[in-house]
């Protein structure tokens, strides 16, 4: 009897993963697997059925098993409050975390921006903030005017020139003027002390009167008539 042995094909089903070329050979001859396909998130696990170590008398196809790889990402809130980090399997949805807050401004978003479905990738996600602006408000308990201040968050603060009052002294403002801008307006109110002064009697060489001294705006009683030979 007179043989010729017949070729066979071995077909790589790569079910979305790289191409993997076919193999046709001799049966029974050795066979080498091919080198592993890749697909975007997932990781090769191999074939089903396995590479066979000859060709079989038969052609075949195999199919390319995947697992799905979990990513992470990070969220970098620049100093503002914590955000958790998400992890999960590629391609799945992604939920944004509830903006982060930070004293003193005002959030504007991720940078990147936060996907819609997990990449193929750990990645780390920046907060984006703007400072924001607030007034210092001065009261001037009925003494001059004083305008008020408007500028960034913790930006330092010049404490403006003391207000005037008749009859009292300035003695600062409650609260006191802060050394930055806090996160948030504020009114400032002025402190007064009344002043004293001191009302004085000249008899011009009558009896002698006893001066008066008292607060200003206070009622002034009038001294007992002086005498004078």
């Amino acid at each position: 009897a007179q043989w010729t042995v017949n070729q066979y094909t071995i077909t790589f089903n790569s079910a979305d993963g790289s191409a993997v070329d076919s193999i046709t050979q001799d049966y029974g001859t050795e066979v080498t697997a091919p080198a592993d396909p890749t697909k975007e998130g997932h990781t090769f696990t191999g074939w089903s059925p396995a590479v066979p170590a000859t060709m079989p008398a038969e052609n075949l196809t195999l199919t390319a098993q995947w697992t799905v790889n979990q990513y992470t990402i990070t969220f970098n809130s620049a100093d503002g409050s914590a955000v958790d980090s998400i992890t999960q399997d590629y391609g799945t949805e992604v939920t944004a975390p509830a903006d982060p807050t930070k004293e003193g401004h005002t959030f504007t978003g991720w940078s990147p921006a936060v996907p819609k479905t997990m990449p193929a990738g750990d990645l780390t996600l920046i907060a984006q903030w703007t400072v924001n602006q607030y007034t210092i408000t001065f009261n001037s308990a009925d003494g001059s005017a004083v305008d008020s201040i408007t500028q960034d968050y913790g930006t330092e603060v010049t404490a403006p020139a003391d207000p005037t009052k008749e009859g009292h002294t300035f003695t600062g403002w409650s609260p006191a003027v802060p050394a930055t801008m806090p996160a948030g307006d504020t009114t400032l109110i002025a402190q007064w002390q009344v002043n004293q002064y001191t009302i004085t009697f000249d008899s011009d060489g009558g009896s002698a009167v006893d001066s008066v001294t008292q607060d200003y705006g206070t009622a002034v009683t009038v001294p007992a008539d002086p005498t004078k030979v």
